[in-house]
């Protein structure tokens, strides 16, 4: 018979004492040992780079309507403002679809991109965002920044109407509660300013008046916009920087169409005073500070998701009530204490609460 053989000799790993097993090394990213460190530093940079956008935002949102009311003359020509902003904008897209090589890819053929797709997808929300915007420098004109930043926050309630008509998904109820805070709010400050313009404590109450109703007729073609846009990037999947691009193109072909038929007046000022009548070297300084902010929004969405970009137009809202203090020197009326918060707790609810979403018949 042959022996047994005995077992092999158990291999011993060096610095391990005999009887004690090796510890498995952990996972990357599981927790201890250097692939968690590993790990940690993208995780890192990302909530850095999540940090510096929000951050931006948040400053840019609150300081924009001082920035213009403060360097934008009332005599400068509104549509001149606008165009230049979407100019802006538009070399912006251009200049960060060349660095990430999607502009090579559609030179090329590599992307599919038709001209006709541009004009049916992002056309219409061109058309309200340029009106839009139109509306908006008339309200930076006539309100200080916070109250503008609160009866602007109503575009949400805009949006939720717009997006149940045209996409037919409708609200929570926790969605539909802030809603009614955001609504509220804006109220309270449209009340309140209203009662000090009538007073003459501020400015005189018809240019409170105009500001508040192009405020909100603004915020209204904003969610209709929104809606649109919505629609265009979801159910048919468009590249959200591309889609940037386009609308900043269509909205100045629009805006240079508007000054050549002259439809609001702007063309004949233009012809008489010049396109760039009234403008000063700080003029430029809203208009780059309006399309950077424009970019941010839709950076903080991509890299931190609209809950985050609540957060910081949240903390827009209270520093704009801060700058109301300090730099207009107007006190912090009950109703603005009351509103800030109200809008502020809308706001987060509503981005942190899920859309009820149109659940889609599948043929048989």
């Amino acid at each position: 018979l042959k022996p047994i053989p005995a077992p092999p000799p158990r291999v011993r790993a060096r610095g391990i004492p005999a009887g004690r097993p090796a510890r498995t090394p952990p996972l990357p990213g599981c927790g201890g040992g250097a692939g968690s460190t590993r790990q940690s530093g993208p995780q890192m940079g990302l909530m850095s780079t999540q940090l510096r956008i929000g951050g931006f935002l948040a400053v840019q949102f609150a300081f924009q309507p001082f920035l213009t009311r403060w360097f934008v003359s009332s005599a400068t020509i509104k549509s001149s403002v606008v165009l230049m902003c979407e100019l802006l904008k538009l070399f912006s897209c251009i200049i960060i679809l060349a660095c990430n090589g999607e502009l090579g890819l559609m030179i090329r053929g590599e992307r599919t991109w038709t001209p006709g797709e541009t004009l049916w997808s992002a056309g219409p929300p061109a058309l309200t965002y340029t009106a839009q915007n139109l509306l908006t420098q008339t309200a930076y004109q006539n309100l200080d920044g916070m109250t503008f930043n609160v009866i602007n926050q109503t575009k949400i309630l805009a949006n939720a109407f717009f997006v149940f008509i045209i996409m037919g998904e409708s609200q929570s109820l926790v969605q539909v509660l802030a809603l009614a805070c955001i609504f509220a709010a804006s109220v309270l400050v449209s009340f309140g300013d209203a009662a000090a313009a009538s007073s003459g404590a501020t400015v005189s109450y018809e240019d409170f008046m105009l500001g508040a109703a192009c405020c909100a007729a603004g915020s209204a073609l904003s969610g209709l916009g929104s809606a649109v846009t919505e629609l265009v990037l979801v159910k048919k999947q468009r590249d959200t920087l591309v889609f940037s691009a386009e609308l900043a193109a269509l909205s100045a072909v629009s805006l240079v169409l508007n000054l050549a038929l002259d439809l609001n007046g702007d063309g004949a000022l233009v012809r008489a005073n010049g396109f760039f009548h009234a403008w000063t070297s700080e003029t430029w300084l809203p208009v780059l500070a309006n399309s950077l902010g424009g970019l941010a929004v839709g950076a903080v969405t991509k890299y931190a998701g609209s809950v985050r970009k609540g957060f910081a137009i949240t903390v827009g809202l209270v520093l704009s009530a801060v700058l109301r203090v300090v730099v207009t020197g107007r006190p912090l009326t009950s109703s603005v204490a009351l509103a800030v918060p109200l809008a502020s707790a809308g706001i987060i609810l509503h981005v942190k609460q899920p859309r009820r979403r149109k659940v889609e018949k599948q043929s048989q």
